[in-house]
């Protein structure tokens, strides 16, 4: 049974149609040649030639590069569905989530999109509005700390930061390192920014003023014969 007549397989799914069968080619050689020589020079000629089309279809389907680029690197990382009750837990998903699936493939629309942005104005600044409204907005709504919006940006621009240096950029340390290790020894790091308090061995945050120990909103303890 040949591709043309199938994506149905055990799932019974619908038929894949010519029509999205050729534009799942284009968006898939988009991504290889955006992220193979950049948003500069992965023009609609050469994005046609790698998806064995036609400009015409290219144009067709997407309008123009720039649309076809927006919807090549448009991700959606699901926080909600990676924020449990423990926050500690939580940090870990984000974390795992991150550096085992989202970043890993260099052709996924995250990868695509870092590796571009490094290269093309247009790119960064995509990549900053989608960010911002994908990972620091929703991640700090989670946060139940001072500044949760600092905080949610500096967890972001450090798994960022591990990402691009573990799969784009493969610095041999840490593209080398098992995940595992990898977790283990960043994890910590991330508590501290996004769940402070749900790391091993912390103690309970207290207001200014108040003894340690004392619950949050009580009065410090007076000592009993000063009166105080």
């Amino acid at each position: 049974m040949t591709e043309d007549r199938t994506k149905t397989g055990a799932t019974g799914a619908e038929p894949e149609r010519k029509g999205e069968r050729t534009r799942r080619r284009i968006m898939e050689a988009a991504r290889r040649k955006f992220a193979e020589v950049g948003y500069e020079r992965a023009t609609i000629r050469v994005i046609a030639a790698e998806a064995h089309v036609d400009k015409a279809s290219v144009i067709q389907y997407f309008g123009t590069k720039q649309e076809l680029f927006r919807e090549a690197v448009s991700w959606h990382v699901p926080i909600e569905e990676l924020t449990t009750p423990d926050p500690a837990r939580t940090v870990d998903n984000y974390l795992r989530a991150m550096l085992s699936s989202w970043a890993a493939d260099p052709d996924s629309p995250m990868a695509v999109l870092l590796r571009t942005s490094m290269t093309s104005e247009e790119a960064a600044e995509l990549l900053r509005r989608h960010v911002t409204k994908e990972t620091v907005e929703r991640v700090a709504a989670n946060v139940d700390a001072p500044d949760a919006r600092l905080r949610a940006a500096l967890s972001g621009a450090m798994m960022f930061g591990i990402a691009t240096q573990r799969y784009l950029l493969r610095m041999p340390d840490l593209a080398e390192a098992d995940l595992d290790d990898v977790l283990r020894l960043a994890a910590p790091l991330f508590r501290a920014l996004i769940a402070p308090g749900s790391e091993p061995g912390s103690e309970p945050r207290t207001e200014p003023g108040a003894e340690p120990g004392s619950e949050p909103g009580t009065e410090p303890r007076s000592d009993p014969g000063t009166g105080s």
